[in-house]
């Protein structure tokens, strides 16, 4: 009789209760909305629980930070539409966060899963498949062109490196530099040359507080990196001694050593 009451209660809830838990709601402002599976509308605030399957919808002036479970942050710019598709934070090769960027903007500061399983990280829109090497990075699909810029996707890179894939070829970024896919898909991405004019014109209400948090985060990461018996402890420990910027200065010197031996 027991097991029979256990198993009618799992019946009466909600699907939606054993959706999975990706991240927190870390700050919100302005017109944003939260879409269900079944097209339940809610208005989020800092604290609620996002669920793979939501759309997260941000109108011209509303923005939101995620806190991701596995020390992420996702940031939606004003006028994004944005899912999560698949989510899974395990501390092994095994993790995986797909995201589904419908329209606007999303930068993505990793986690552990970019750390840890890089190759299970993919930002996808209608032109391009974005992937990272563990990163601080900016995409955005623009679906109307103006001025210098083109209909398409874009990836802005301020840490570490990405690349960005479609059926026409696969380009890889560094920090500090701009890719492109067109919406046509006729070519393979490129580099480009100067900054996307859009990323200058528009207003962020939340940026200035993503410094700090990233610090907060990258903490809370390098624990779990360091209770990982693959990761080597000397490289654990170098890098946690290091600065942003001696990493990335390491990193620019290992680059050239690289070229110049491919040279050689």
């Amino acid at each position: 009789m027991n097991r029979l009451v256990c198993w009618l209660g799992l019946l009466l809830v909600p699907l939606g209760a054993f959706a999975q838990v990706f991240g927190t709601v870390d700050a919100v402002t302005g017109p944003v909305t939260v879409v269900s599976a079944d097209g339940a509308t809610v208005t989020p605030v800092v604290g609620q629980k996002l669920l793979v399957g939501q759309t997260v919808q941000t109108q011209a002036a509303g923005e939101l930070h995620a806190v991701t479970e596995d020390g992420g942050l996702l940031a939606l710019r004003p006028n994004t539409t944005f899912k999560m598709l698949r989510y899974q934070a395990t501390q092994d090769d095994k993790s995986v966060i797909d995201m589904s960027l419908v329209r606007g903007a999303l930068r993505s500061i990793t986690g552990w899963i970019g750390k840890l399983n890089p190759s299970g990280y993919r930002v996808n829109t209608a032109t391009a498949t974005i992937g990272i090497r563990g990163t601080d990075h900016e995409v955005t699909f623009v679906g109307a062109g103006t001025g210098r810029d083109h209909a398409g996707t874009y990836d802005s890179v301020l840490e570490g490196a990405t690349f960005v894939r479609t059926a026409q070829g696969e380009l890889h970024l560094q920090a500090g530099q701009h890719g492109f896919a067109a919406r046509d898909a006729q070519g393979a991405p490129g580099l480009l040359a100067e900054r996307p004019e859009f990323l200058g014109q528009r207003a962020l209400r939340l940026e200035e507080r993503i410094a700090e948090r990233k610090e907060k985060l990258g903490q809370r990461v390098r624990q779990v990196i360091d209770a990982n018996p693959d990761v080597p402890k000397p490289v654990r420990e170098k890098l946690d001694s290091m600065t942003d910027e001696q990493r990335e200065a390491a990193r620019k010197k290992l680059l050239r050593r690289a070229q110049r031996r491919n040279a050689d």
